[in-house]
Order: C-alpha cells, then sequence, then structure tokens
C-alpha cells in the first residue's frame, strides 16, 4: 500500500520502505523510573513510511492519516512549533542534524493502522520506522541502540511524552510470537514466547483525559523524592530495583503513607514482570493470570491511576471463562487481557456486553497477537 501511496503523490517509486509495529507493556509499567524490568509485545498494528530522495534540500511530507502535506527545510527545524502533526517526523530529523548526521532531502510518505490516543506506541512507531529508513537509504553509520538513543530524543520536543528509549527499543527489536524483556539499567534484553495458543486484547473505554499524564508525572516524582530519601538513610541502595517488598518495609517511618504505596507498586512490580516470563516460559498460565491480575491490584490501590471503568473490564475478565489475566494498561483508558485464543470471541461478547449494562456505551475491543519489530526494505 505504501508504495502506491508514495507513487501517487510524488510520481516515483520509494527508494526504502520501511515499517515499525506499535506496542504495549504487558507487565512493567512505570518501573523504568527505577531502573527495573518491562515485558513488551509488538502489534499487529503498524505505521508504513516511504522515502526516496530529492535533488535540493527540501523535505516533503505526506500523511495518508492526516491528508496533509507539508514542505520543510533543516534552516526550519530550528523551530519546531507545538501541536504541529509533523513533530515526531521534525525532531527525528532534527535529531539526526544535531548528531552530526548530514541528512538530504526527501520525500516522505507516512501511513498507519495504529489506532491514536491509546498508549499504544504510534508515536515510536512514527520514529522508529523514519530513522531505521534514513539510515538504511542514507547509509549513515550508527548501530542500532545508539540509533535508538537518537530515537528517544525525539521526546524533547513533544509538549508531554509518554514514550521512552524502551518503547524504541520494543517497536525496534520486537519478534514474532514473542515478548522482549528489557532492563532498564543496562539495555539488556531477551526474549520469551508467547503461546500461539492465547490472543491478546486490547480494550479501550472511550474514555480521555488530557490531564491524565500529568498524574503519572507526579507518580514519577513521588517515586523519586520517596527513592531520595530511602538512599539518604541507606547509601547503597542505588536504585528501587534493589529493594525487595520486605526490605522496603524498613523505611515505612520516613516516608510518606501515600509515596511508599507508589514505590511498593514499583518494587512488587519488578518482582512480577520476572515471575511472568518464567511463567511464559514454564507455560504456567495459572500464574501468568494471577500476576496481572496482581498488577492490576496494585496499579489501583498503590499508584492509584485505574479508573472505575477500567476496574470494572479487569473485575469482568476475571468471571469469564477463557481469559487468563487482565489489567490497567497505559495511561488509564485502555485495559489489556489475555485469552485462550478459541474462546477470544466469546470473551470478547462477555465483556462488551457487561460493560455496555453497567456503563451504557460500547467498548472497542482490537486482537493481537506479538509480532516482528521495525522492517526495512530497498525498493
Amino acid at each position: 500500500m505504501i508504495d502506491s501511496l508514495h507513487n501517487s503523490i510524488f510520481y516515483e517509486k520509494p527508494e526504502v520502505v520501511s515499517s515499525a509495529p506499535g506496542r504495549i507493556k504487558l507487565m512493567g509499567e512505570h518501573t523504568h523510573y527505577g531502573h527495573g524490568f518491562i515485558f513488551s509485545i509488538a502489534l499487529n498494528r503498524r505505521t508504513y513510511v516511504s522515502l526516496s530522495s530529492r535533488a535540493d534540500e527540501k523535505f516533503v511530507v505526506y500523511s495518508n492519516n492526516k491528508f496533509a502535506i507539508e514542505i520543510f527545510t533543516k534552516r526550519s527545524l530550528d523551530k519546531i512549533e507545538a501541536n504541529e502533526w509533523t513533530i515526531p517526523i521534525k525532531a527525528t530529523l532534527k535529531s539526526f542534524l544535531d548528531n552530526g548526521y548530514d541528512i538530504s532531502g526527501l520525500n516522505i510518505c507516512i501511513a498507519s493502522d495504529i489506532p491514536p490516543n491509546l498508549d499504544l506506541g504510534e508515536i515510536s512507531a512514527i520514529v522508529v520506522a523514519l530513522s531505521f529508513a534514513i539510515r538504511h537509504l542514507q547509509n549513515i553509520d550508527i548501530d542500532d541502540i545508539n540509533l535508538l538513543h537518537l530515537c528517544e530524543k525525539v521526546g524533547k520536543f513533544l509538549t508531554l511524552s509518554y514514550e521512552n528509549i524502551y518503547d524504541y527499543m520494543a517497536s525496534a527489536m520486537a519478534i514474532n510470537n514473542s515478548g522482549i524483556l528489557i532492563d532498564c539499567q543496562n539495555f539488556k534484553y531477551e526474549y520469551a514466547p508467547v503461546p500461539v495458543s492465547l490472543k491478546i486484547l486490547i480494550i479501550d473505554t472511550g474514555e480521555r483525559n488530557e490531564n491524565a499524564i500529568y498524574k503519572f508525572l507526579k507518580r514519577e516524582e513521588e517515586c523519586k523524592l520517596a527513592f531520595d530519601i530511602i538512599s539518604s538513610v541507606n547509601p547503597q541502595i542505588n536504585s528501587l530495583r534493589s529493594l525487595t517488598l520486605d526490605e522496603l518495609k524498613r523505611y515505612s517511618n520516613f516516608i510518606e503513607k501515600s509515596s511508599m504505596g507508589r514505590i511498593k507498586y514499583i518494587v512488587g512490580e519488578n518482582e512480577r514482570t520476572l515471575n511472568f516470563v518464567i511463567a511464559l516460559r514454564r507455560h504456567n498460565l495459572s500464574l501468568l493470570g494471577k500476576l496481572m491480575f496482581d498488577s492490576h491490584l496494585s496499579l489501583r490501590n498503590d499508584y492509584e491511576v485505574s479508573t472505575s471503568e477500567i476496574d470494572a473490564i479487569v473485575d469482568i475478565s476475571a468471571t469469564v471463562d477463557g481469559i487468563i489475566g487482565a489489567k490497567l494498561l497505559g495511561t488509564g483508558s485502555t485495559a489489556v487481557a489475555i485469552t485462550i485464543k478459541e474462546k477470544a470471541g466469546e470473551a470478547i461478547r462477555i465483556i462488551s456486553e457487561e460493560f455496555l449494562k453497567y456503563f451504557g456505551k460500547k467498548l472497542k475491543i482490537y486482537v493481537t497477537s506479538p509480532e516482528n519489530g521495525v522492517e526495512v526494505s530497498s525498493r
């Protein structure tokens, strides 16, 4: 599709085509604050990018989703306006230039089937697909990890960004039928197989709260302040990942109750994430489910970021035959559930009907399995 779209807009074939998937964190939301562990999968929804070289220094960008085209130059990248739809593209180009990589003019075509505003990594998919395509087309000498660090710098151009390098890593390095476990302390990663007998449901409540990100930024600050207190009491503690739940209790007299709840979630989630990977490798579905439900309970009670609608979806899921586990996903409008493949249709029906009964509105439910990360090819 992207080839014909590029040809229809620019009247020439693309030289390079790339695509990068959306992603979700199955386990390990927010643990990067304490150099913890994240377990992510790539989705079956992708952003597609096509490139062709220009004889001048202009960048011409067309978005099939925005039905819009914009033309700009390198010089104009010195000032990137807030709320432009081209921010991820311009910021990616500027990141290359600011790091000493000269980029020639390009025709850029972008299309995506990743649902927006659901914390599914639509920004990271654009940035990863474009960055890897530019490296391929213009033979830029930079390895994958440094390219992903370059991708991460795009965040400073966004008013608020929920994306971080671990999201870019998941979009770039995921593999089919597996999740990727990322160590946020040293960027090491490993894969764990997700059985093909399972399907993953992404459940959109339709609830949108533009201020939700501020709540998560506040939680991050609370965690950092609590850690500063802990490390001042015990300088040998160099990150929250160094703690166990039992050890954390020693510091309860030094930290406010609410902040203790925040770091209790982080410390517990690190343990749950590692156990989740063990359960996957042992095909222990009951443990998988318990860990997901426990994660949600801690997000609700300790981190205090869930909503009544998400809580209802998780509670409903716990009663549905075939659903392994469910929890909050992202910043509050979405839940994720794992279900037996053969029972996915019935699970979707029951969750949808029960939610409609309670809240009087319909859900959108997307079905996915773990997919490959970024893919790049010459034409």
